[in-house]
């Protein structure tokens, strides 16, 4: 499967660069009409004002770098410039389901356990014997992505990879991680040293936290609502890892710059009211952590200059909006911060304030998957279509004058016809919203597909490139899928 994903995106990414007569028309011809598409600001936000202060009261101190003499053997990096954010696009794929277990990305993972309460990472590493389980993550690890696969990524004409990173993976001072399967901290320094090799930038992205910052299966911890926020000690954590890459990752004569950015947390639930002043604090204090390693390194002159070398950090809007974050963390106040902008936390109707949203309210504040939403599962193929071309132009006018934002995670899925995308054993809305309506042809292999819906996927990929090559660029999600997706 792999393979077929891999060059399912090289064809996709190899039509936007060439193109077909066909579908470069069809997709331009609807991202001209849909252009100027409107969106009301959400209700009741206002902008935001930076704050200073360590959520404990005290001082959020830079962690030790963690020694790397258990990695894998891997090639000396290539002392090559960090990404020239701002002045060129981003343009890369996600590393999904290798350092961060998903029961619709791994779900061979998953029922290899035999139990059908194993719902997450932490679920897998409590409710199996340890040292069996173990085993078996390891070996996932070594092969989920492989130095073939960075080769491939480069020779795609792509210039990042995002690797997900839990936190329970990154070494940090006498703090316990269990139950959770530790170890894949190795695996991130070869990774590294793979995207040097091929000359591909980095994006690490702190993808759980402690106690989980949106509640979904994708931080490690499905819950009914996040508990991240709810005690200091897991925010704190949380920044000792921030702290950790930065201070592995930020050391130039080690790794040169390969890691163009550490993103501080993934899809925090800022939608909801006691997460949204935690989070704002908490991007506040990483960013202190920061700034402080830039100082110590003499990257960071008094007067607030930066070295345009060093290492970056990405924030999220949290769901609620770029809008929302006009005049935080930019310059002058501070250098070097990206914005991922996100809005699919909506993993079931039920569990999401944004369901009753207008649609194109929601599709705003992307990492956008147009699949989450009823309103949403809806949409005709030309409306998905034009409404990529929507959310491209409304960002970036949102983040004019902002921070540098970019669509971290996006993908070309019409429908949640992947088995379990909404949590293990939870139903597709797709079939259950429409009687008599299958997911039969619209999922699996892209090799089954019928030759429209193949053009419909071509026209959807190149809108939605065309459109987020409007901000300052783009990451797809993801490279590598797991055979039992394909029902096999």
């Amino acid at each position: 499967m792999k393979g077929n994903i891999i060059a399912f995106f090289v064809l996709s990414f190899g039509i936007f660069l060439c193109g077909t007569d066909a579908v470069r028309k069809s997709s331009s011809k609807s991202c001209r009409l849909k252009k100027d598409v409107i969106t009301a600001p959400a209700a009741g936000q206002q902008p935001l004002a930076p704050s200073t202060t360590c959520l404990s009261g005290t001082a959020c101190a830079i962690g030790p770098s963690p020694s790397s003499s258990a990695a894998p053997t891997y090639s000396a990096v290539v002392q090559r410039p960090r990404f020239p954010y701002g002045d060129q696009k981003i343009r890369g794929v996600n590393l999904g389901g290798w350092f961060v277990l998903e029961p619709w990305v791994n779900p061979s993972m998953f029922n290899q356990t035999g139990k059908d309460f194993i719902v997450d990472e932490w679920t897998y590493g409590y409710y199996q014997t340890r040292d069996v389980a173990q085993l078996i993550i390891e070996k996932h690890w070594d092969t989920w992505i492989t130095e073939d696969d960075f080769a491939a990524i480069a020779q795609a004409g792509l210039n990042h990879v995002r690797i997900p990173m839990p936190f329970w993976s990154v070494p940090t001072a006498n703090t316990s991680t269990l139950p959770f399967l530790s170890g894949s901290w190795s695996r991130l320094l070869r990774a590294v040293s793979w995207a040097s090799k091929y000359d591909l930038s980095v994006i690490i992205d702190i993808h759980g936290a402690p106690g989980s910052q949106n509640g979904y299966d994708n931080s490690g911890l499905r819950l009914d609502s996040p508990q991240w926020q709810t005690a200091p000690e897991n925010v704190n954590h949380t920044l000792q890892v921030f702290s950790v890459l930065i201070n592995e990752f930020g050391n130039f004569d080690k790794w040169g710059g390969t890691v163009g950015a550490i993103e501080a947390l993934n899809e925090p639930a800022a939608f909801l009211a006691d997460v949204l002043p935690v989070t704002n604090q908490y991007w506040n204090d990483a960013y202190q952590i920061l700034k402080e390693w830039r100082l110590g390194q003499g990257t960071e002159s008094a007067n607030g200059t930066v070295d345009p070398n060093e290492i970056n950090m990405v924030i999220m809007d949290g769901f609620i909006g770029v809008q929302n974050y006009q005049g935080f963390l930019t310059p002058p106040q501070a250098e070097g911060v990206l914005m991922d902008t996100a809005s699919f936390a909506i993993q079931s109707l039920d569990r999401s304030p944004l369901a009753d949203m207008p649609m194109l309210s929601i599709c705003r504040l992307q990492h956008c998957y147009q699949i989450f939403n009823q309103d949403q599962i809806m949409l005709s193929q030309q409306d998905h279509v034009s409404q990529a071309c929507a959310i491209g132009a409304n960002t970036a006018s949102e983040a004019a004058g902002g921070l540098w934002t970019f669509v971290g995670e996006w993908s070309t899925s019409p429908t949640d016809c992947t088995p379990w995308i909404n949590g293990r054993f939870t139903d597709s809305v797709w079939v259950t919203a429409v009687d008599g309506r299958t997911c039969d042809g619209l999922t699996g292999s892209w090799q089954t597909f019928s030759d429209d819906y193949k053009n419909f996927l071509a026209q959807y990929f190149e809108a939605q490139v065309m459109g987020y090559e409007q901000t300052q660029g783009w990451v797809y999600w993801f490279v590598v899928d797991d055979n039992d997706v394909e029902g096999k």
